[in-house]
C-alpha cells in the first residue's frame, strides 16, 4: 500500500498502536490511512527487514453496521476475497500479498479479534497524482506519454487479472499506487473471481 505514514492517534478508535507486534514478525510503524472498511498501517517485517502495509477490518466500521451480524460477517468475507484475489497474481502491476491471518489484540483493554493482511508497502502516492487537474490539452504529446508511462501499464495488470478470472470491480486512479515509477493495481475489497461462487 502506499501513502505517507501518520502518527496514530492514541484513543481506542484504533485498532493497533505503534510497537505492537503481530505474529512475532509485524512491527507496527505508524497509520497510513483508513478507508471503507479497513485501516492500513505501515510496519517492519523484522524477519525480512523490510516495511510491509497491514490493512485490518476496521472493528469499529463493523461494529457501525446497523444490519446485524450476518451483513457484518458478509463483509469480513469481502475482505476475505481480496486476499484470495490479491495473492492469486504475480505481476509487476499488481500489489503483491505477502501473508493472511487472524489474530488477537488488546484494543481499549478488551481481546480483540482481527483481521489481516500483510502486503507490498508501497511509500509514493497514486495514480491520481500523476494527472494534472486541467488535463493535459492541447499537448498531445503529453497525452501520449502519459498513456504510454501510465495507462499502459495499469492495462497490462488488469489483463493479468482477468486472465486469472478476476474483475477488480473498484478500479480508479486512487486505487492504483505509484511505486516510483510503476502503478501497481490495489484495494481488492470489491473483487470478484468469476470461478467461484463469491456474490
Amino acid at each position: 500500500m502506499g501513502l505517507e505514514t501518520h502518527d496514530i492517534t492514541k484513543t481506542c478508535k484504533a485498532t493497533l498502536k505503534v510497537g505492537d507486534v503481530l505474529n512475532n514478525k509485524w512491527v507496527i510503524l505508524g497509520f497510513i490511512g483508513k478507508g471503507g472498511m479497513g485501516e492500513v498501517y505501515r510496519a517492519h517485517q523484522s524477519n525480512l527487514n523490510r516495511d510491509v502495509a497491514i490493512k485490518v477490518v476496521s472493528q469499529e466500521w463493523l461494529e457501525s453496521i446497523d444490519e446485524g451480524e450476518e451483513e457484518a460477517e458478509t463483509l469480513v468475507q469481502r475482505f476475505r476475497r481480496e486476499v484470495q484475489a490479491m495473492a492469486q497474481i504475480r505481476h509487476p502491476n499488481i500489489l503483491q500479498v505477502f501473508d493472511y491471518d487472524t489474530i488477537t489484540v488488546k484494543k481499549c483493554d478488551q481481546d480483540t479479534s482481527i483481521e489481516y493482511i500483510a502486503m507490498e508497502y508501497i511509500p509514493g502516492g497514486s495514480l491520481r497524482d500523476t494527472m494534472s487537474e486541467e488535463g493535459f490539452y492541447p499537448e498531445e504529446d503529453l497525452i501520449k506519454g502519459w498513456v504510454r508511462r501510465y495507462f499502459f501499464p495499469v492495462l497490462t495488470g488488469v489483463m493479468a487479472l482477468h486472465d486469472s478470472g478476476i474483475v477488480h470491480r473498484d478500479l480508479k486512479p486512487e486505487n492504483i499506487l505509484m511505486d516510483q515509477d510503476t502503478p501497481k493495481i490495489a484495494d481488492f475489497g470489491l473483487a470478484r473471481s468469476s470461478r467461484s461462487q463469491w456474490a
